[in-house]
């Protein structure tokens, strides 16, 4: 058990006192103590005297002391005898120093302060006994025998030889005179404790002091958390003659020395940086140490390392402890801690236990700068991520308004020309389009407005203006709007005592975001706005009766892109950045915008700024007449918020059923009835008119109408939305699935959040589908018609599945006895038990069967046997070890194997230990000869692949003959030409397809593709290859440059099959109008081919994967789809035929470069 760091055991015995070399249980005589002959006087004295005593007295009883210079027994004075006998019988730790020679005795108390001196230390001279330190006690015994004076030593440090090194101690003690019966001092009496252990453990805790509090001033850093905390354990080198500090690297291969106390200048024992798989190179067991994550005791230091370079004053340390320092909740250590041992104090759980509490101790400090660091790290991405953000919204924003002022533009010239109009389906498709440009151009103005105020390169232009009149005429274009909701908008802003400085544009832009952001959450009641002139300032308030906003959302409504969970609106499109924007242009203002608002009762928004010119930059200000108030523009806020009143639909529970669309006779009628689900108006219109004809549509504007619907008549398809207001896509696919009368409807969902992770998103919450906006109309309805025969197949699935399950469970009924053999193991006794399955699936009889652990390892497959022990084994005695699982071989009672498949749990007891393992044997070898099966068939299908595509070469052959023969006629006309033409190039398709499958089988089945080598020219090949290209590609430009020989031992078949594999991936892959370049480079030893094309980039997540068989990387508008995907593995295994490596790089600035270096001549055998 491990010692407590005040332990206070040290008080009766003393740190690492050995036991007496003589040793006997209390009252019995010594061996040979009856030996020693004495007179009867002597042997009456002797019993008279040293009467009890214990031990030492039993000693003492055992010793001739005429031979020591006390002499006999029975002389000596009653004053020595009174003072052995209270010596003897004292239970406090006492010694006496008797006649000029200071003749040693001493009680059993004493007896372990003295440890390897006991028992030679009985009777003899305290010079001889304590030479070490009698430079020390000699002064103080002399002055009690002559000055008859006590003395008194509190805490005294004495380096005793008593466990055969100098040993630190510590003692607290008293020395008094005994005078004779001459009134002289015959005698010192000495009354002693020891005190070390409470000496030490007051100097150790002291030290964890001064490294907690050195370690606890804000230190930000790893760096200067070691050096403070080993400034620290520099403080007491009697425990601590030195420290090393090692921190891990980030991948756990190495470790580099942060922080050393102790070892000066250049030192062998403290390497810079350790590589922890290289042993040779570890001084120190640091790899061991961080890979166990246990500390271990290194000793010669002195043969390990020499003479090590410490101060004078520290004696040199033999041993040091290795300690890992814990990282909180990982396994892996975050440093490791040397720590060099006193040889002066003997390593004791004490004093390990001190070393583990000064490594827990920096171990904590290290931890808690790592999280600061981290911390820091952490606040610099999100900054640095912050300002991505905001460059790329800024970026997109300005390339978007380049196509959106071409698509307006014409809009606007096509729908306002009167000389050329439009038929009512072309114009209503038209201002849809128009509808959706115009929302578009206004959210990247937005985000473009945003993020010039977050970057600071917003300049605002601060005129006086009649704020009562501009904000009036702003206010007033929603009138119409709002009295059309059914609710009543009130304008109290009364003219002003004076013009007041705002940029009109931004105003423009704080009052209309205020607006519509209250008409978007009010429903009923009404919207007033008010101005009101407070002196100093001005305050526009805008109120409403809406759906009001959590309290614990209010501290965050005015956050970019944040917006109110589950809140009930007339739309939840919507960029999230209208209130931020509101607050950057008030504050930009000088001003400040607060909320108060109350839940089911609305909302209030005031915005306040200084009247005059004292808090805005003088440089912004320009004097216009109050009365030069321009034109507002409303227009696009009040367009897009007549969009969310959306026209009342016919309720789908009370309509009656759709009828098809004029015009639709002879279509295909509908097969199947979609619930269509989306708040905004043009979308919903759009994909209605898009499925009619094939699917019966019912469209509704929100969740909980379509829930309504469905649960009262469900339909077979669900498409939905997933932002909307109230009742969103994910709450409408939870509730449907959570309704038995629902659960089976398939759902796809709607949304513009594109990517993976959101596709996946949408998937694990259960839908069937997710289709990404934009989509087109063939993919949609492709999906839903997919989407609903997989439904109607799930149906009949789900049907044959209840019958399945049915006729299984009569036959799991029908074979109850064919169970699993269970075994129950007592590990405290080794007996187990198995039930009646081991009968049933092996043949033994219970007769057959001991119940004993060994019969159970005899049945195990000898080659199994040691694998399968060790295995459990290392399960039973792993601490928290629960559960284990085994394949091996095991004996039937017919003597031959059968492959099993064993599980077993363990059982512990509430200490931990393991007291039985219970588990479940079954008998596998059914489908063990089915894997070897599948083994064989898949053998069977790749040598397939290589007979057939050998078999379709000779027609492919021929029909590439008679194409070539056809095509030198004369008599052939421009069609038949083009005709022949196209065969030609299918037929070499096919043919390079076959090529690419034989070498697929070859590489795969014959250890790679056979090449044959002779001199060859590069230069000529690539000659070749590019002029059949040419010939096909008559379009696309080839850059050949080449420099240096192009000379080597190459396959020039094969070496053609390659560059054209490469150069026609780079058409694939690349704009028409962009040359493909292929370059040469010669050294000495090899030549570098490289094929450039300009394409889209491969993502960087498949370059891994790109040379792999029957792998396709889709890209943008690209023919993969042609492939079969072996040309770029063909390519692989061609280059590592000729001895060489091919590698790709591909970005968005530089483009796709595939590089292939082969050496001139074959690489020398291995």
């Amino acid at each position: 058990m491990r010692r407590g760091l005040l332990d206070s055991s040290r008080l009766r015995q003393g740190p690492g006192v050995s036991a007496p070399a003589r040793s006997h249980a209390p009252g019995v005589p010594l061996p040979g103590s009856e030996a020693v002959p004495r007179s009867a006087e002597e042997d009456a004295a002797v019993r008279d005297v040293l009467v009890g005593g214990g031990d030492m007295g039993a000693l003492m009883r055992s010793m001739d002391w005429s031979q020591t210079p006390l002499g006999p027994v029975k002389d000596w004075p009653q004053s020595l005898r009174t003072a052995v006998s209270t010596c003897l019988h004292s239970r406090f730790p006492m010694m006496m120093f008797w006649g000029p020679e200071l003749v040693k005795l001493y009680n059993d108390a004493y007896r372990p302060m003295l440890g390897s001196k006991h028992p030679q230390a009985m009777g003899r001279s305290g010079r001889e006994v304590w030479a070490e330190i009698w430079d020390i006690l000699g002064p103080l015994v002399s002055q009690v025998r002559e000055e008859g004076l006590a003395t008194l030593s509190e805490n005294q440090r004495l380096f005793l030889e008593r466990n055969g090194f100098p040993e630190e101690c510590y003692f607290t003690f008293s020395y008094s005179p005994i005078r004779d019966e001459s009134g002289k001092i015959g005698g010192v009496l000495d009354t002693v404790v020891e005190t070390t252990s409470q000496v030490l453990d007051a100097r150790r805790l002291r030290t964890l002091q001064e490294v907690a509090m050195r370690t606890a001033a804000g230190l930000r850093t790893r760096r200067d958390t070691s050096a403070r905390a080993l400034e620290a354990l520099a403080t007491n080198p009697a425990d601590l003659p030195f420290a090393l500090l090692y921190l891990l690297d980030a991948d756990g291969t190495g470790a580099r020395l942060e922080a050393r106390m102790g070892l000066e200048g250049d030192c062998v024992a403290c390497p810079e940086r350790v590589l922890l798989d290289d042993a040779t190179r570890d001084p120190w067991p640091l790899a061991r140490v961080a890979r166990t994550g246990r500390a271990e005791r290194v000793e010669g230091l002195r043969e390990r390392f020499g003479a090590l370079p410490l101060r004078e004053d520290v004696p040199a340390p033999d041993s040091a402890l290795v300690l890992p320092l814990a990282r909180t909740g990982e396994s892996d250590p975050a440093g490791l801690l040397v720590l060099g041992q006193s040889p002066r104090l003997p390593a004791d759980a004490s004093y390990r236990s001190f070393l583990e509490l000064v490594a827990s101790s920096v171990g904590s400090a290290l931890a808690s700068a790592r999280a600061y660091e981290e911390a820091e790290q952490r606040a610099e991405v999100l900054e640095e991520v912050d300002r991505a953000k905001t460059a790329f919204f800024s970026n997109v924003s300005h390339e978007f308004r380049t196509p959106l002022t071409l698509m307006l533009g014409p809009l606007e010239d096509v729908l306002s020309n009167k000389a050329l109009p439009l038929n009512p389906w072309q114009e209503e498709r038209l201002r849809l389009v128009q509808r959706s440009s115009q929302r578009l151009y206004r959210l990247v103005n937005s985000l473009l407005d945003y993020s010039r105020l977050e970057a600071g390169r917003t300049r605002a232009t601060f005129e006086p203006t009649d704020l009562a009149a501009l904000t009036t005429e702003l206010v007033t274009a929603f009138e119409p709007l709002v009295a059309k909701a059914g609710m009543r908008l009130v304008v109290d802003c009364p003219p002003l005592p004076g013009p007041v400085w705002v940029d009109r544009d931004l105003w423009e832009k704080i009052v209309l975001n205020l607006v519509s952001n209250a008409f978007k959450f009010t429903f009923e009641g009404q919207l007033a706005v008010r101005l009101q002139w407070r002196g100093d300032r001005v305050e526009l308030s805008v109120q409403d009766t809406g759906t009001g906003i959590p309290e614990a959302e209010l501290s965050r409504v005015f956050e970019r892109f944040h917006q109110v969970e589950g809140a009930r609106g007339r739309s939840h499109e919507g960029s999230g950045i209208g209130l931020a924007l509101v607050h950057e242009l008030v504050r930009l203002h000088g001003g400040h915008v607060s909320v108060v608002s109350t839940v089911g009762q609305g909302s209030t928004f005031t915005v306040a700024l200084p009247t005059g010119t004292a808090h805005l930059p003088s440089e912004q200000l320009r004097d216009r007449a109050p009365a030069d108030v321009r034109t507002p523009g409303p227009g696009a806020f009040v367009q897009e918020a007549a969009q969310w009143l959306a026209p009342a639909l016919p309720d789908p529970l009370t309509a009656p059923a759709a009828r098809a669309p004029e015009g639709a006779a002879g279509a295909p009628a509908p097969h199947g009835r979609v619930l269509l689900v989306d708040d905004n108006e043009d979308m919903r219109d759009y994909v209605r008119r898009a499925l009619e004809g094939h699917f019966k549509v019912e469209a509704v504007a929100d969740g909980h109408h379509a829930l309504a619907v469905a649960r009262e008549r469900p339909p077979d398809v669900v498409l939905s939305d997933v932002m909307m207001p109230g009742l969103d896509g994910f709450g409408l696919l939870r509730e449907l699935k959570s309704d038995p009368r629902t659960a089976h409807v398939p759902v796809i969902l709607l949304s513009a959040r594109a990517g993976e992770e959101a596709k996946v998103e949408g998937l694990n919450a259960g839908a069937d589908d997710y289709l990404v906006k934009p989509f087109g109309v063939r993919e949609l309805v492709a999906r839903l018609e997919g989407t609903v025969n997989a439904a109607q197949a799930r149906a009949l699935r789900e049907e044959l599945l209840r019958a399945l399950q049915l006729s299984e469970t009569r036959y799991r009924l029908a074979t109850r006895a064919t169970k699993d053999a269970i075994w129950d193991w007592n590990l405290l006794t080794q007996e187990v038990i198995w039930n009646e399955g081991l009968q049933a699936l092996f043949g033994y009889r219970a007769a057959e069967v001991r119940p004993v652990s060994t019969w159970w390892y005899e049945q195990i497959h000898p080659e199994d046997r040691e694998r399968i022990s060790r295995d459990i084994h290392g399960v039973i005695d792993a601490p928290g070890g629960s559960d284990w699982r085994g394949e091996y071989r095991f004996r039937r009672q017919d003597g031959t194997y059968a492959f099993v498949e064993d599980r077993g749990w363990v059982v512990r007891d509430v200490h931990g230990t393991a007291i039985r393992m219970v588990g479940a044997l079954q008998d596998v070898t059914l489908r063990k000869q089915a894997q070897a099966q599948l083994q064989q068939r898949a053998d069977f299908e790749q040598q397939l692949i290589g007979i057939v595509s050998h078999d379709l070469r000779n027609p492919v052959s021929a029909i590439l003959l008679g194409a070539a023969s056809l095509m030198r006629r004369d008599e052939l006309d421009e069609r038949s030409t083009k005709a022949v033409s196209r065969i030609q190039t299918s037929a070499e398709r096919a043919h390079r397809m076959i090529r690419d499958l034989l070498d697929f089988t070859q590489a795969r089945l014959g250890g790679g593709i056979r090449i044959q080598r002779r001199p060859t020219d590069l230069h000529e090949v690539l000659q070749g290859v590019v002029e059949e290209i040419e010939a096909t590609h008559p379009d696309r430009e080839l850059q050949v440059e080449g420099t240096g020989p192009g000379h080597g031992e190459w396959d020039p078949d094969r070496l053609g099959q390659m560059v054209q594999n490469l150069v026609t991936n780079a058409l694939k892959y690349s704009p028409p109008d962009t040359p493909v370049r292929i370059q040469t480079r010669a050294d000495a030893d090899s030549v570098t081919l490289a094929i450039h094309n300009a394409g889209t980039p491969i993502p960087p997540e498949r370059l891994e994967q790109l040379f792999q068989p029957l792998q396709r990387v889709s890209r943008d508008a690209d023919n993969s789809g042609r492939s079969i995907g072996l040309g770029l593995y063909i390519v692989k295994q061609l280059v590592e035929a000729h001895g060489g490596t091919v590698t790709v790089a591909s970005t968005a600035d530089a483009g796709t470069t595939f590089t292939v270096r082969l050496p001139r001549t074959p690489p020398a055998a291995t």
